[in-house]
């Protein structure tokens, strides 16, 4: 009965309308997590296991002892959309780039006679300021209110710092069209430890009800729900055409990191790269099934991670 409860409970939680309810119920006033304590007690309503990310177990954990106690330049420079691109051309993965249409440092400067008919508006230095237009429908006033607020904050959300340095600048890109197999765009997540992909998971249904699906080796669908539940069995993921051209270009990308996270959509011509990520959800992502937190924490053993923290203990 207590599981049943319990069950209900996330299913409720995680449904996209009152996931944004539990989290205004829950989220303290300008709350400011800002040190690994400050992390173990934002962690307290989302855990199921006793959270501390100074002796890490989990990957949640480990994501947030990597927080609070690592820097790296180049994390800093791919944290940036527009300088993650130029990093990544001078890699070869130029032809899995979105292309970049304009940039600007403020919405006074967007001229959208020099766009074409549907194109994207996107922040450089934050999370989730994207805009899907189209000049026939899209309310630009309503866009460039957001882009200009986002402009005026400093994005170091839960103390990711590798968001602290970058210049906020807005930009447009091309958009992305799905492939032949679905009917909107999919993001597939990549995880690399040291170089090499793990797991990840796919992102899909943004706009109503978002839902997450966690793969492995060849998409092999886990039984398991990550921040968001899992789309119902007619709506899981396929398996996508070019799923092991983008394992090959995670891994690529990997050698250069002990970490990331690195996004794909899938097109018809081919994979193209979203960004780089390196705090999934700020360590403070649940799943439904612990187990998974803590086989996917015991992968980081595979990175020089693992020996950083082991000096210390």
């Amino acid at each position: 009965m207590k599981k049943r409860v319990s069950s209900i409970i996330f299913t409720l939680k995680n449904h996209t309308f009152f996931k944004k309810v539990f989290y205004k119920m829950t989220q303290k006033k300008d709350v400011n997590i800002d040190s690994p304590i400050a992390q173990n007690n934002e962690a307290k309503h989302l855990f199921h296991y006793k959270y501390d990310c100074m002796r890490p177990r989990t990957f949640n954990e480990y994501l947030g002892w990597i927080k609070f106690n690592y820097s790296n330049e180049l994390w800093e420079r791919c944290a940036d959309k527009l300088k993650a691109k130029e990093y990544l051309e001078k890699l070869g993965l130029k032809q899995y780039i979105p292309k970049t249409l304009a940039i600007y440092d403020s919405t006074d400067c967007i001229d959208l006679t020099m766009l074409p008919n549907n194109f994207v508006l996107k922040t450089n230095h934050d999370s989730g300021t994207v805009f899907l237009c189209d000049k026939k429908t899209t309310n630009f006033d309503y866009v460039f209110l957001k882009l200009k607020e986002s402009l005026e904050k400093i994005y170091n959300k839960n103390g990711e710092w590798v968001y602290s340095k970058i210049k906020p600048q807005i930009f447009a890109e091309e958009l992305i069209s799905p492939s032949c197999n679905n009917t909107e765009v999919i993001d597939y997540k990549f995880f690399i430890y040291n170089g090499k992909y793990e797991w990840g998971f796919t992102a899909q249904n943004r706009k109503k009800d978002c839902r997450f699906c966690v793969f492995e080796k060849d998409f092999e669908i886990q039984q398991v729900d990550y921040i968001y539940l899992r789309p119902n069995k007619k709506n899981l993921p396929t398996k996508p055409p070019h799923f092991d051209e983008m394992i090959r270009i995670a891994e690529l990308i990997g050698k250069h990191f002990w970490f990331v996270r690195v996004d794909f959509y899938d097109t018809n011509n081919g994979p193209k790269i979203g960004e780089l990520t390196f705090f999934s959800q700020s360590g403070l992502g649940p799943f439904t099934d612990n187990n998974f937190d803590f086989k996917y924490g015991c992968l980081f053993k595979k990175t020089p991670f693992y020996q950083l923290i082991k000096k210390e203990y």
